[in-house]
């Protein structure tokens, strides 16, 4: 019976082996493909892990291939809710397609990009967490540029979290989601630049996008950009933000100094 068990476990555990995804491999292809950015896998330390809620063990993270001297600008991304249940290897390759990574090698700027991935909508809590660890380990961030941008789940992540904690960022650029209220915190964001963008066909999404740039002007903010991208469903939208290089221009402009 211990020699039927053994086998069975032997056999789960090779068969688990043989379906890994083979990620370093699609690593490489992408890094040989990217021109302007190497992108690196980054494991969260396992006395970290535990305080990451549903973050994911693995997150994306990129530098200019060039050699930059002096501090380096952080674009953090957020994946929407299609990458729950995707396998890191799926994440990967997606991000590289229609996601951070693209954006970051299509912008082709100086900055780090950092994208975490997660089993759950997003917490501010553990990714202030994370982006405590994250500004410890590379001293090289300026932590007076740090941006922040997202579709979908991620955009409301996005728009969560530069609202519970508006001085960790100099720009964000919240998209595609919904769940705007009158309630949310307006008059804490009333100097803060953000950039809304949502495809033009993306259902209720609209009008709430929308309707936070509207209520951000009205707070006194005018730093404020706004763009449906025309004909554009959801994932379109997606797309669309994703290779919108200008919102990165844009949100470089800006530093906590300003």
């Amino acid at each position: 019976m211990k020699k039927l068990a053994f086998s069975i476990f032997t056999f789960l555990l090779l068969t688990s082996f043989q379906q890994t995804p083979d990620i370093e491999k699609a690593l490489n292809e992408i890094n040989n493909t990217f021109k302007n950015m190497e992108v690196s896998l980054l494991h969260w330390p396992e006395d970290l892990q535990s305080k990451l809620g549903n973050l994911k063990k693995t997150a994306f993270i990129a530098f200019p291939k060039k050699e930059i001297k002096g501090k380096l600008p952080l674009l953090i991304t957020l994946h929407g809710g299609g990458g729950k249940k995707w396998s890191i290897e799926e994440q990967l390759k997606r991000s590289a397609k229609v996601k951070g990574l693209s954006l970051a090698e299509l912008a082709g700027k100086d900055l780090m990009l950092l994208e975490p991935n997660s089993f759950e909508k997003w917490d501010p809590k553990t990714l202030n967490i994370m982006l405590d660890y994250i500004l410890e380990t590379y001293p090289q961030i300026d932590q007076s540029r740090i941006y922040v941008m997202g579709h979908s789940m991620g955009g409301r992540g996005s728009w969560e979290w530069i609202q519970q904690s508006p001085e960790r960022f100099a720009a964000a650029a919240p998209g595609g989601f919904s769940g705007v209220s009158d309630n949310d915190s307006f008059d804490k964001l009333a100097n803060f630049p953000v950039f809304g963008m949502v495809g033009g066909e993306d259902g209720k999404n609209v009008a709430s996008v929308k309707k936070m740039t509207d209520l951000l002007k009205a707070a006194g903010n005018k730093n404020v950009k706004y763009i449906a991208f025309p004909g554009a469903n959801h994932p379109q939208g997606n797309k669309k933000l994703f290779s919108h290089v200008e919102c990165v221009e844009w949100m470089l402009n800006f530093s906590n100094n300003n």
